[in-house]
């Protein structure tokens, strides 16, 4: 007779892994993955000399904040292209939780997401203290970009990687790569940094590679609502 057994993942395997023993004839994968891990980490370094004057590579921005971020971050990412890159390129540490909305139109998701995982550790001891860091895309920020005057209102402490490529960048990949005119997927938008100062908060902009992570490190030791505004290619996803 089989049954199911219900449970929230993390909490199952934990309960589960010291009475689990592994298949004696299963072939040991580790070295495999070590070396495909080790092949993938040089393929990223090697992508950044895609770079041909037109934004940021993604990858850098990741590669940065990964090194950067506390091993008890809590990430909340949108909608799109930025979505998209921090799986590709952003390797999670220590206990780290990754919010994400599972698309569904559902962009602009990320700093409401990262507003709500700040006020709920407030409440909660096992996250109290613990840094949020949202992302979006420029498009993604400017469905809901008042809420951050509530946050600076509230003091959340939360900080904003913002990929800015001046359009909604998914939308223009999948038109070129099914051989659509691009249409309308351009955006007209401010400076968020700027924005973000006259709302109350921190805010820097960033045009060169080598400044991401002394951007992003400040950024990061702002006691409240923090953005960093990365200006970005959006075919270097």
């Amino acid at each position: 007779m089989k049954i199911p057994v219900w449970g929230e993942v993390g909490v199952f395997c934990d309960a589960a892994v010291d009475r689990i023993k592994p298949n004696a004839d299963a072939a040991n994968q580790i070295r495999e993955l070590a070396d495909s891990w080790a092949m993938w980490r040089d393929e990223k370094h090697r992508r950044l000399a895609e770079e041909h004057g037109e934004g940021i590579h993604s990858f850098a921005v990741f590669e940065a904040l990964g090194k950067l971020v506390p091993d008890d971050t809590i990430f909340a990412v949108d909608v799109g292209n930025n979505t998209y890159s921090f799986g590709r390129y952003l390797e999670t540490k220590g206990t780290q939780r990754v919010q994400m909305s599972g698309y569904l139109g559902s962009i602009g998701f990320g700093f409401p997401a990262g507003m709500g995982a700040w006020a709920a550790t407030q409440d909660l001891t096992e996250f109290k203290g613990r840094k949020v860091v949202s992302i979006s895309g420029d498009g993604g920020f400017g469905q809901y970009p008042m809420d951050f005057t509530t946050a600076v209102k509230y003091g959340m402490d939360v900080t904003h990687i913002l990929l800015h490529d001046g359009q909604l960048g998914k939308i223009s990949k999948e038109r070129r790569s099914g051989e659509w005119p691009v249409w309308e997927t351009d955006l007209q938008n401010p400076s968020f940094a700027a924005f973000a100062k006259l709302c109350g908060g921190h805010g820097q902009k960033v045009t060169k590679t080598k400044d991401i992570a002394d951007a992003i490190r400040k950024a990061l030791a702002v006691d409240g609502p923090a953005m960093v505004e990365i200006m970005t290619d959006a075919e270097l996803v």
